[in-house]
């Protein structure tokens, strides 16, 4: 997969595209990260990638002459579906809740453009000249679309193939298959234990040490009903 990421703070990746998951992705050829500097597609000498709004208000937005010129460099034309198996994506609140469907989603795909927005937002024609999908990764603010866009890179990286090293972790996430399947939509996983035993009067329960796989399985499943079901409540 190829991810191509339109941003003014490129600088912001170098160290998050050399660890975890998404090292290993790369690693193994599996995952391709390309940063484009908006600033470097502008044609006046201060390199200018935003400017007041018409009509006033405050802030500033992202003009559209930098993104659509590094979209020309990147072969997507205007007015035009992305080739298949390309996705075009627009981080911004107004967009669909980021989900493990939608990550699952990515992760078949050739291609995706993230375009990391600034300041007040966006120029109206960069959202009308091509077809984006919009995408939040929640109700709150921040102050651009880079930290998102990390967070979908390193959603969809872990579930390439051969990433994880056991195709079973993937599935048995929360929000991943198993999860499903145990504690319905929106499924959280079990909870989990490790050695030792006991630690400081807090011990392991005893069916997780029984070696008997179908009680744990069917405990596990249980477990995870109810976090799922407590989840649900709190909301």
């Amino acid at each position: 997969m190829r991810v191509d990421i339109l941003t003014i703070f490129p600088h912001l990746f170098r160290d998050f595209l050399t660890h975890g998951m998404v090292r290993r992705a790369r690693e193994l050829g599996r995952l391709e990260v390309r940063p484009t500097q908006l600033r470097a597609l502008t044609c006046d000498r201060h390199h200018a990638v935003d400017d007041r709004p018409y009509g006033g208000g405050p802030g500033m937005l992202l003009k559209p002459e930098p993104v659509c010129r590094a979209l020309d460099v990147l072969g997507v034309q205007e007015g035009t579906e992305p080739p298949e198996g390309t996705q075009l994506v627009l981080l911004c609140p107004r967009g669909e809740r980021l989900s493990q469907a939608h990550l699952e989603e990515f992760a078949g795909l050739d291609r995706l453009v993230f375009l990391c927005g600034r300041y007040e937002g966006y120029d109206e024609r960069i959202l009308d000249a091509y077809p984006w999908r919009h995408l939040s990764v929640g109700d709150y603010v921040l102050s651009g679309g880079e930290v998102p866009a990390m967070t979908v890179i390193e959603g969809v990286a872990r579930l390439l193939p051969d990433v994880l090293g056991d195709a079973e972790s993937a599935r048995r996430d929360s929000f991943g298959e198993w999860a499903g399947e145990s504690g319905g939509e929106g499924g959280l996983d079990h909870a989990s234990w490790t050695r030792p035993p006991e630690y400081r009067g807090r011990t392991v329960p005893e069916i997780l040490k029984s070696g008997d796989h179908g009680r744990i399985e069917a405990w596990r499943r249980e477990r995870a009903r109810e976090r799922t079901a407590e989840r649900h409540r709190k909301r």
